[in-house]
């Protein structure tokens, strides 16, 4: 199949980054939710003595998102935020990704973070080049696409 040209199909690219970005707050406000009911659990569980183990519990709530991220594009194609703006990835040959692509992306994903010219790059190439690509995006050739009808 293979991803969808630019050039024939613009239609699959059309108003992507702006989604992705929509999809990116969707998702981080989900995560924060998540992770205020994992503080609260753990809070309540340990008596909270949890909270005097602040890098574990950091670790812990980097790893909710992580998995929250990767899962989903593993099952789903998409997060949650990016289902409910229209969009999906797809891995170099145009299929849903399999599980190590998926962490590989998603490792991608969160390594932009610390490396902020990588993620202005990939910011930058989103808006102006055809696939519409962030940088974890143009490593492995995966695509964020709207979802086809």
């Amino acid at each position: 199949m293979g991803i969808p040209d630019p050039h024939r199909d613009p239609q699959f690219y059309a108003g992507v980054p702006l989604r992705r970005f929509v999809a990116f707050i969707i998702d981080s406000l989900i995560i924060l939710f998540l992770l205020l009911c994992l503080a609260f659990v753990a809070g309540v569980l340990s008596l909270g003595l949890v909270f005097l183990a602040g890098p574990l519990l950091l670790l812990m709530f980097g790893a909710v998102g992580f998995l929250y991220r990767w899962i989903l594009i593993v099952q789903r194609s998409a997060t949650i935020g990016m289902i409910i703006t229209g969009l999906e990835i797809r891995d170099r040959d145009g299929n849903r990704m399999g599980q190590l692509t998926a962490f590989i992306h998603t490792a991608g994903f969160y390594a932009s973070y610390f490396f902020l010219p990588l993620l202005f790059i990939g910011w930058f190439l989103m808006f102006t080049a055809p696939h519409r690509r962030a940088m974890h995006d143009l490593i492995l050739g995966s695509v964020v696409i709207n979802r086809p009808a």
